[in-house]
């Protein structure tokens, strides 16, 4: 996929993420593999033709497996609804006194 096509998919996953009021959580989108990783993060990667949508306990390990999509459009949906669910799992956390995985305003919203 050329450079271009890359950073219009990625204009199109931050206009979604603005949609939601998601601009705090930790994401990356469409960085290689080693840049921009940060902990308890969900990142959606472009290799080989493929998209794959994995978070991050910490900098350096990968909870659960890799998620391995053919199709842009596919691989945007599970990718927000893998945030959506981080704000949801926090939330939860915090009403059962537990600690978030990281501090964000969406934790106290409604």
């Amino acid at each position: 996929m050329n450079k271009t096509e890359l950073n219009r998919q990625r204009w199109e996953l931050e206009k979604e993420i603005e949609a939601l009021g998601y601009q705090t959580l930790r994401y990356s989108l469409l960085y290689p593999e080693n840049e921009h990783r940060e902990e308890w993060q969900w990142r959606i990667e472009y290799e080989n033709g493929k998209y794959f949508i994995y978070g991050l306990a910490d900098r350096a390990s990968i909870l659960g497996s890799k998620f391995e999509f053919d199709d842009f459009l596919v691989a945007k949906s599970e990718f927000i609804d893998r945030l959506k669910y981080m704000v949801r799992s926090n939330r939860r956390r915090i009403k059962n006194g537990e600690l978030p995985n990281y501090s964000s305003p969406l934790w106290n919203k409604k």
